[in-house]
This record gives structure tokens, sequence and C-alpha cells, in this order.
């Protein structure tokens, strides 16, 4: 039976515009969604500003530069108004998209990309942090490469946007560099991506890069294992090995073992009979070989108490037993 959705109200009800937040919300990032659920929560705050963005940014545990860029959003998508008018800018925009900045006023976050700042803003962010210059300076270092105004650019927005320590941005750096990804703009992406699962800090990151790194090692095993390394895996490879490790969760232990049950039952490495064989097991609750071994044990026990281990046709041993029958099925289905 399907369950239904059913919003647990309580004490108080949270109300926002729909037309306006729906329109945005495509171009809404995790943290712009944060600070317009606590603004639209503070009630005795919203009459004064200046009170509400220090809330926020205690909150949110985030800076009153990153807070503004995701008020002026919402401000131009229509859903606030800030001092009076829906799509008021900062008032310092203007100066700081002067003719000399060779760059416009900072546009808000689109779907998938960071917000834009002007060189003039990339200088006066820098200038401000003690942390900003080693952090530029580090990234060259990781990725080879002087920056270009760019480069500076997405380096500035990780830090003053989305409030990313510098040992998280280090880190995030060198992991791309590492998997051969040096453009900045796939680290872009890569962070907007991380941020919005919910992995903001650098224990987070740390242990997200672990996973992944334990992932990648137990798929070249299963690579060895299925006789398809030193090769592109098909799409059904992925999409197959994925389910084993990821949807599934099974380690390269079970995997194995249901490699020899396969190899055993039809002499070859078949990935469609692997799959059917830990499908079954993640149906069944079986996660671990003690799993396996204790189902196996209380089927050779049932199999035991039959009447002489043979199979019955109402109620008359039919002369097959279930071994052979099954290795009658497989063969069929696989041509053995």
């Amino acid at each position: 039976m399907s369950a239904k959705l059913r919003l647990e109200w309580g004490d108080s009800i949270l109300s926002l515009p729909r037309e306006g937040l729906l329109a945005a919300l495509p171009g809404a990032g995790g943290f712009d969604l944060k600070v317009l659920i606590c603004a639209a929560a503070e009630d005795r705050l919203r009459s004064d500003p200046e009170e509400l963005k220090s809330e926020l940014c205690k909150r949110l545990d985030c800076t009153k530069s990153a807070l503004e860029k995701s008020l002026t959003f919402w401000a131009k998508a229509g859903v606030i108004t800030l001092d009076g008018t829906a799509a008021e800018a900062p008032a310092d925009a203007e100066a700081k998209a002067s003719p000399e900045s060779g760059a416009g006023t900072k546009k808000h976050l689109q779907s998938g990309a960071l917000p834009q700042y002007s060189e003039s803003e990339c200088a006066d962010i820098i200038a401000s942090s003690e942390e900003l210059p080693n952090i530029i300076d580090m990234c060259q270092q990781l990725l080879g490469k002087i920056f270009t105004s760019a480069d500076v650019e997405a380096i500035v927005a990780l830090y003053d946007h989305l409030n990313l320590t510098p040992d998280y941005i280090g880190c995030l750096v060198k992991y791309c560099a590492d998997n051969g990804k040096r453009s900045l703009r796939y680290i872009e992406k890569t962070a907007l991506s991380l941020f919005d699962e919910g992995i903001c800090t650098s224990e987070a990151l740390d242990a997200y890069l672990k996973r992944k790194e334990r992932l990648a090692d137990d798929l070249s095993q299963i690579r060895r294992l299925t006789g398809s390394d030193g090769r592109e895996l098909t799409t059904k490879e992925k999409k197959t090995f994925s389910r084993w490790l990821e949807e599934w969760r099974f380690g390269v232990d079970m995997i194995k073992r249901a490699w020899e049950i396969t190899v055993d039952k039809i002499k070859e490495p078949n990935i469609d009979y692997i799959n059917r064989v830990l499908e079954n097991w993640h149906k069944s609750g079986l996660a671990t070989i003690a799993d396996v071994d204790a189902s196996l044990e209380a089927y050779k026990k049932k199999k035991t108490e039959a009447a002489g281990g043979m199979q019955t046709v109402a109620g008359q041993p039919s002369g097959f037993q279930t071994d052979e029958i099954m290795e009658a099925i497989l063969k069929r289905s696989y041509g053995g």
C-alpha cells in the first residue's frame, strides 16, 4: 500500500509565496533555500533588516556577503522585498560595475553556476581576507598553472559565496586534479553538487572522498573478477556494478561469493547470473557472508529432513533432486 504524504503542521505554519518561489526554484541553490526558509520563519526580525542578517549569519554560519547575495537573488525573483523594492540591487553594485572594472554587476546564482564577480569585487574580497591569497596560490600549485582572472573569480566564489574553508577547497581541488580534472569550471560544478548534497565541511568532504576511493577499489576488483578489466565498460555493466555497490551496498566479499556460485553452476562468470544471485540475496535481506552461510545451512537442513532428500509429486518421490532440476534449468537458460 502506497503511503500518503502528510505535513505535520504542529503549532505554527510557515507561509511562502507560491508562484514566485516555484518560478525561481530551478535557479536556486541549496544555500539560497536555507536563507529563504530561515528568513520567512523569523517574523520578529523582519522589521529590522540588520538584526535579521546578523541572526541568519549566525544560524547558517555564513558570511554577510554570501547572505546578501542570496537575499538579492530572492528579491530579483520577486519572492521578497529589500528596502521597499523587489528587485533592488545592493547600494554599491553600480559603483563596482564601473567601466574600469571590466565586468558588470554581480548576477544571482544561475542553475548549475556560481554568481559572477567583477575584477574589482574579487580584488576587494582578496584584500580583506588573510586566507584567500594563500588559497589561490595553493590551488595554482595543485593545478600546475597560473590563474586567469576567471580562475581567480571561481576560487573567490567558492570561498565567499559557498563559505568553504581553505582545507575544503584545497582538498577538493587536489582530488579533481589527481583524477585529471583541472578545469575550474569542472571544480565549480563539483563543489555546487557536493554543497547541495549537504557536504559542506572538510570532515564531510573527507568522508565522501574516502568512500569514493573505496568504491573505485571495489570496482577494480569486480572488473578483474568478471573479466571486464582492460576495456571500457558498457552502459549496462556500469549500471549493474553501480547497483551492486551503491544501491544494494554489497561488499566485494559478497560479490565474489556470488561469482563463485555462478562459475560453479554455469562454468563462466556470467554477469546476468551474478546479478540474479545478488538480487535474491538483497530481497532476502542477506547482507554478509555469515547471512549467506546461515541461509545455506538452513536450506541444507530442510533438504535433509525431506524424505530421502527427494522431491515429491502428490506425496510420491519424483526421481529428481533439487540440484539436478536447477542444473537442467541453468543449462537451458545459458546454453550449457
